[in-house]
């Protein structure tokens, strides 16, 4: 696996740095995201948004402004 970028992100007035992971899949990739102790997927949908998931299937449990947060960050990079 890639080493992961610090990401600075703006959310309540504060700026936040999170570690973020490429990891490729032939044509495909992921971002994983290290919020805390989750580890948050991002992946494209068919549609070209980002969808979130935590790692091993579980429920996403950081707030929603948080992670609209880090979405809309990371759809700036690009």
């Amino acid at each position: 696996m890639e080493e992961p970028i610090l990401i600075p992100v703006e959310y309540q007035g504060e700026t936040l740095e999170f570690p973020v992971t490429v990891v490729t899949f032939g044509y495909a990739y992921q971002l994983h995201v290290q919020v805390g102790d989750q580890r948050l997927i991002l992946e494209k949908d068919n549609e070209g948004n980002f969808r979130v998931m935590q790692d091993k299937g579980e429920p996403v449990k950081i707030d929603k402004g948080l992670l609209q947060a880090i979405v809309s960050t990371i759809e700036g990079l690009g």
